[in-house]
Parts: structure tokens; sequence; C-alpha cells
């Protein structure tokens, strides 16, 4: 059963989504205004991921929606791997518009086309909306690793990578105004759209991994130090002690931690102390990898059989 502070924590989630799809609204507004003004390809580059952004913290606030269902018959893992498949649709659609942005940019160069207007204009606007989307992107971002919201997280890449683009926008604005050279617009476009496809493919790498059940090295890590920490014989073992374990796995279904081990006890042992025994400790690796509100260890026990040494 969801705990009274996750139960909060999904709508803090839910709440932010919402802010970020009606601001992201706002923004992609006042950039097609900028571009209108000033015919910028730098602009129109940003003013186009800014579609993106809305589509993307969209699909997030959906995605934050469906992970926090409990785990059901069909889905006994829970439904956490949503905030992944969203994760990985923005970071696709962030590789789209790099792919759009230089297609227009590349069509701009060779028509000629390369008149800039209104640079102040569109130097305050964009100047506006960097702000915005820096701001936005941080809080999210800080929000979504504080919960563990992959959705979130995704979600505030996003708009910082909107905000640095917009940055661009705004160098290439200045350095046409400064300098006159109007080609200098649509290269600084196409920068910036090589910065997004990277960026995106990034986004669309790790989101994979999780989907594929990629071992997480560091919940291994963690594990394997609670587990030697508790084999009899080594320095400072404590209890309950076993005499040995293998076989560790980890994965991630969404925010949720999901660990089976085997670990090896005295034959000695009835069934019930056995039991109880790696009951502790799987209690201590779901605390440890904060398994609260979802996910958990499971222990198989098997007997320990001594070695047997090998004649001289």
């Amino acid at each position: 059963m969801p705990t009274e502070s996750s139960v909060a924590m999904h709508a803090t989630e839910r709440r932010a989504a919402a802010i970020a799809v009606a601001v992201g609204f706002v923004l992609m507004a006042v950039k097609f205004v900028a571009w209108r003004l000033t015919g910028s390809s730098a602009v129109y580059s940003d003013a186009l991921e800014s579609i993106i952004n809305v589509v993307a913290s969209g699909f997030a606030l959906w995605a934050i929606s469906q992970a926090h269902r409990p785990a059901d018959r069909t889905h006994p893992y829970g439904h956490g791997r949503f905030e992944f498949v969203s994760m990985s649709v923005e970071g696709a659609l962030i590789g789209a518009a790099g792919a759009s942005i230089v297609w227009e940019a590349v069509h701009r160069l060779l028509a000629g086309d390369l008149g800039v207007q209104r640079i102040e204009w569109g130097l305050f606007l964009i100047g506006a909306t960097a702000a915005g989307n820096g701001a936005l992107g941080a809080w999210l971002m800080k929000l979504g690793r504080r919960s563990g919201s992959a959705a979130l997280v995704g979600d505030g890449r996003h708009l910082i990578s909107d905000a640095i683009t917009s940055i661009g926008a705004i160098a290439a604005l200045v350095a046409v105004r400064m300098t006159g050279l109007v080609w200098i617009d649509p290269l600084v476009a196409i920068l910036m759209a090589c910065i997004l496809v990277g960026l995106g493919i990034r986004m669309v790498r790790r989101s994979l991994g999780e989907l594929v059940d990629e071992q997480d090295a560091g919940d291994y890590e963690t594990v394997r130090k609670i587990l030697d920490a508790h084999v009899s014989g080594t320095a400072g073992a404590r209890t309950p002690l076993i005499r040995g374990w293998h076989k560790l796995r980890t994965r991630h279904i969404g925010r949720h931690h999901w660990v089976d081990f085997h670990v090896q006890v005295d034959d000695s042992l009835d069934v019930r102390t056995a039991h109880e025994l790696a009951s502790s400790i799987e209690y201590e690796i779901e605390v440890a990898l904060g398994c609260t509100d979802g996910g958990n260890a499971t222990a198989h026990i098997e007997p320990w059989d001594e070695p047997v040494s090998k004649p001289a």
C-alpha cells in the first residue's frame, strides 16, 4: 500500500509536470513571436524545440500518472517503466527536432535567405524564455532526483537543453548585430541542432538500458558490500551470519529497486531460523536502496557445503 509520503510526492510530481506543460505553452508562443519578428534561423530552431517541449511535458505528465499506479495482476512489478518510456520518447523527439533544425538552416544557407531583423526584440524575448526554461528545468531535475522520477528528470534535462539553445540563439543575434555577417545565424542553428541530437541519443540510451533490465552498478555494489559484511570468518562480520552468497542480480522497474540473490547457510539451521536470517538481510538491503514504496529484495536459501580439501 502507498504510504502517506508517497501519495504526497505523487501529487507534487503531477503538479510539477502540469506546471511544465502550462509554462511550456506560454514560452512556445513567445518564441514563435520572436521568430516572426526576427526571421532568425537560430530563433526558429529554438521555437521548434519548444513544440517538442510541450509534447514531451504532456507525455511526462501521463507517464507519472501511470507510474504511480500500484502493482496488479497484469503488472506484478508495478508500472514504473512508464517513466522510462517517457524519457525515451523525449530523447527521440529532441533528436527529431535537431534534424529538422539542420534541414531548415541548410535550406536557408543554400537559398541565400539570410535576413535577420528586429534583433533587439529577439534578444529580449528569447532572453526571457531562456531564464524561464532554465529555472523550471533545474527545479524539475531537483524534484525528480529527490523522488526518483525518471520522467521529471528527463523533462528537466529537456528544458535545460532548451535554455541552452536559447542562449545559442541570443549569441547568434548578438554576433549578427555586431559583425553584420548574417550567415552566422544558420551556422549557429546547425551547431545547436548537433547538441540537441547528442542529448537525445544519451537520453534514449539511458532509458533503453532501464527498459531492457541493464544492471545498475551502484545498486550491485551497495548490495555486495552488505552481503560481504554478513559472511562469517571475514573481518568485522556482523549478525546474522551467512557462509557465503552468489547469483546476485539487481534491476530497476522505474524508480523501484528489485534484487535477488542466493545465500548459503549452515545445513544445521532449521527452516524458520534460516528464513528469519534471510528476511533480516533482505530488509537491510531494502532500507539501503530505499525500497519503502515498491521493489524488494528476495533471498534464496541454500545449504552450505564445506569445501573438501584435496590431499597434498
